[in-house]
């Protein structure tokens, strides 16, 4: 599958729960190798734990960013930490269209990464931690 590119919003999966969601006006498979191999300007996402990529495409760039704002605000992934507001929306948006993506070299990335990355699972537990204390002990959170 060629990488996409254009004005993109991507989704990476850790299990069942949205971890994080980002733009790229670049080649997908580029801004993902980023975050697997922590390039600065990418959040930092362990491999390990990528269950599944999605990546929806728009035709604006004014859309890209307004999507990217309405679905962090809406899913909350735990890995992202800016553009979050403290309260809920009140407005919907139409679904995007999003479609299954594995870069061409995952496989061998992962050889490559062959120890999974503590920084980035301890990041993740201490979220779920927090959450789950924020939330009178329940544990399982991130798919609300």
């Amino acid at each position: 599958m060629a990488s996409p590119k254009g004005f993109i919003l991507y989704r990476i999966w850790y299990g069942e729960c949205m971890a994080y969601l980002g733009r790229t006006k670049q080649p997908l498979q580029a801004r993902i190798r980023g975050h697997m191999f922590q390039k600065p300007m990418h959040r930092a996402i362990s491999i390990h734990n990528v269950t599944k990529i999605e990546y929806a495409e728009f035709q604006t760039e004014a859309d890209m960013f307004l999507y990217e704002i309405y679905f962090i605000n809406k899913y909350k992934p735990p890995l992202n930490v800016d553009d979050k507001a403290h309260d809920d929306l009140t407005i919907t948006l139409p679904e995007a269209d999003w479609k299954e993506f594995v870069p061409a070299n995952w496989e061998e990335w992962k050889r490559e990464i062959s120890v999974p990355g503590t920084k980035d699972t301890e990041v993740w537990n201490r979220i779920r931690n927090q959450r789950a204390a924020e939330a009178g002990g329940i544990t399982d959170l991130f798919c609300e």
